[in-house]
């Protein structure tokens, strides 16, 4: 167990230049824009550890240069690592909004998960290390949870993937997650993405949670949040549900679940 605590925001599925959020809000040029604004407010106003973004960035592959340019201008406001992962809207194939225009360019604090068969990532003064598996097709054979490896237990051990939580793996579904996968997972902390409303899953001593997508017009009233998450060696797991509120930079706590 981690001598340290560990504090991170995890959000998902915000779906930028998406055809069904155009239109100004609030300087903005749409409304993905504003609520992915005052998600990158809320890491910095918390002073997080890290920031997870679990795939669906972006909408498509069809993205303007000026879209990747508005997320390097935010990710610039923040001081401490970015992890991101592709979705089934950006997913990392041939034709990839990640080929057109190179992750890395984000920023040096931002860290890419790409690899298909998965990738760890150690950040050993936040004794922490980070696993996903980049998404190369949204389809019955991409399994997110596939080839998790043994690590260091010394280790928080924070898990990212994009897809439908299931109890069984149903014939013809993609990108499955099964609640065995993540109960033997190891992960202390699974963040997921794909499904635009909040849910929380606790399996055996693994926490998973979908963040729900920041923007609100994409799960109706039920959109609208990210997760604000603790490790901590006393408290164990803490996740809390922030939504949006109309001022960027002044998130609404709605509630914690301690685990």
């Amino acid at each position: 167990m981690p001598s340290r605590p560990l504090r991170f925001i995890h959000t998902s599925d915000v779906h930028l230049d998406s055809t069904s959020s155009r239109g100004d809000v609030e300087g903005f040029r749409n409304a993905a824009e504003y609520a992915f604004a005052q998600v990158v407010d809320a890491v910095t106003n918390a002073a997080c550890d890290l920031f997870l973004i679990v795939g669906d960035l972006f909408d498509s592959a069809r993205i303007k240069e000026h879209d990747f340019e508005f997320v390097r201008a935010q990710l610039s406001k923040i001081d401490c690592p970015v992890v991101l992962i592709p979705g089934n809207h950006d997913v990392h194939d041939d034709t990839s909004v990640w080929r057109k225009f190179d992750p890395v360019d984000l920023g040096s604090h931002v860290y890419p998960i790409m690899e298909h068969e998965g990738d760890l990532l150690e950040f050993p003064d936040l004794s922490t290390t980070i696993w996903a598996r980049a998404m190369d097709e949204h389809s019955p054979s991409y399994e997110p949870l596939l080839g998790i490896p043994n690590i260091d237990r010394d280790n928080w051990f924070v898990g990212m993937a994009h897809g439908q939580v299931v109890h069984k793996r149903v014939n013809g579904s993609s990108s499955q997650i099964t609640h065995a996968e993540i109960e033997t997972s190891g992960f202390d902390y699974l963040a997921l993405g794909h499904v635009h409303v909040w849910d929380t899953f606790e399996f055996g001593d693994v926490i998973a949670c979908y963040s729900g997508s920041p923007v609100e017009a994409f799960a109706s009233s039920h959109g609208g949040y990210y997760a604000h998450v603790e490790l901590d060696p006393e408290r164990g797991v803490t996740v809390t549900k922030n939504r949006l509120q109309s001022k960027v930079g002044h998130p609404q706590v709605t509630h914690g679940v301690f685990f």
